[in-house]
């Protein structure tokens, strides 16, 4: 007996979406395309209108060449009015190396600023044009800008602070070892634009540290966008993770270290490897892990200012700005 023509099209579409199922985990497998455009169709909704409440900071640049030897090599330069040189700090923006723009972190640098700051707002080339450590290098190609027109700027350079969120945090943490590890240094390549006495405190907002590890935290695309990054696709184990494993090259000369997490982020156990690895090398470490039951504080709550958790986070970042930028 013939089946029903409407249970024979059931069964026709349930094998075509099989087969397209089978067909998209087939391009996925072999091809970053796919998960590029995915994770910048993600970051394209989370960059800030640039507009801030923090009407008394100075614009002392905007999207300004910083003269990279890479493209999208852009920085916007904020301070508060001052007759004396400011500490300097510079902020990279997230979005997996892959998406995002500075325009995300406008608000929050000009709120640093506002508190007698020189914050300079990188842009940098983006994965997979950029490949790992493109990124390392634009920062320090920033950093000799800034230092070569300190004066001009009203600059300290004896005073830096180098800080980022979620995958700029991670490169945030790198720069604290290329100017604190020689080795690092070496294998990434360039001549460090500043000395590890210049350089007071790194500012790790909601990043990763471990390349080893980051994987089980689950974070939404983590290791696709490392594999976009890098080109590995199963990159533990290989030389450029040991690279990008912040985790793993501590030592006891690295800068101190202010860093947060939110307790529904899943890079929280990447932020707890991190203040282990310092706390066992001797480093100054600020840790704010806040937990909270009034509202969920998932990743980059720190730039949510007007509540309590980003508040509170804003508050203990600028104590620590403050207790590291003190002349001697």
């Amino acid at each position: 007996m013939k089946r029903p023509i409407h249970r024979r099209w059931w069964f026709i579409l349930l094998e075509v979406l099989l087969a397209l199922s089978l067909c998209l985990a087939v391009v996925l497998s072999v091809s970053t395309k796919l998960q590029e455009r995915a994770i910048r169709f993600i970051c394209s909704g989370g960059a800030a209108s640039g507009e801030s409440a923090q009407t008394d900071v100075l614009t002392l640049a905007a999207d300004a060449s910083y003269h990279s030897g890479y493209p999208n090599g852009t920085l916007d330069l904020y301070a508060a009015p001052s007759d004396e040189p400011l500490p300097l700090v510079v902020y990279a923006h997230g979005g997996y190396y892959i998406g995002g723009d500075k325009s995300s972190a406008t608000e929050y640098c000009k709120t640093i600023a506002a508190k007698g700051y020189a914050v300079a707002n990188l842009n940098y080339q983006l994965a997979p044009d950029g490949q790992y450590p493109t990124q390392i290098l634009q920062v320090n190609e920033a950093l000799s800008y800034l230092l070569k027109n300190a004066e001009s700027f009203g600059i300290d350079p004896s005073r830096v602070f180098i800080g980022g969120d979620s995958a700029g945090g991670h490169l945030a943490s790198q720069m604290g070892l290329y100017y604190t590890n020689p080795d690092f240094c070496l294998k990434t390549g360039g001549t460090p634009a500043l000395s590890a006495e210049q350089l007071r405190g790194v500012i790790l907002l909601c990043g990763y540290y471990n390349t080893e590890t980051v994987r089980e935290t689950h974070f939404p695309m983590i290791a696709d966008s490392i594999w976009v990054l890098t080109g590995e696709k199963n990159y533990e184990g290989t030389g450029v993770s040991a690279r990008m494993n912040t985790v793993g090259q501590i030592t006891p000369d690295y800068p101190p270290v202010y860093v947060t997490c939110g307790d529904k982020d899943p890079f929280l156990s990447q932020a707890g490897e991190l203040i282990n690895a310092l706390e066992e090398n001797g480093v100054a470490v600020d840790a704010y892990l806040p937990i909270s039951a009034a509202e969920p504080l998932q990743h980059e709550y720190q730039a949510v200012l007007t509540s309590a958790a980003g508040a509170e986070a804003m508050n203990r970042l600028l104590a620590f700005l403050s207790e590291q930028s003190k002349l001697s």
